[in-house]
Formats: C-alpha cells, structure tokens, sequence
C-alpha cells in the first residue's frame, strides 16, 4: 500500500472517530436535556396542584 492511500485512510479513519464523537455528545446532551424537561414539567404540574 503506498503511503499516500494509507494516509488517506488514516484520516478517513479519523474524520469518522471524530463524527461519531460528536453524534454520541448531542445525542447525550439531548437526551438529558429531555429529561431535565420532563423533571420541571412534572414538578410545575405538581405546584399547580398544590
């Protein structure tokens, strides 16, 4: 394998590794923010009812 191609995999390589980085923070991010959502929505419900 010349060096240029496995230059050229090793960055597509790390493009990837580095997508998949950013796609697995946000969707944590989301998903807590989502439940930091549903947890004020229950406790606003349950002020309004007391």
């Amino acid at each position: 394998m010349n060096p240029a191609s496995s230059f050229l995999r090793f960055t597509l390589g790390f493009l990837l590794f580095i997508s998949l980085s950013f796609v697995i923070t946000f969707a944590m991010n989301s998903y807590v923010i989502a439940q930091d959502q549903e947890k004020q929505t229950a406790a606003a419900i349950e002020a309004m009812l007391k």
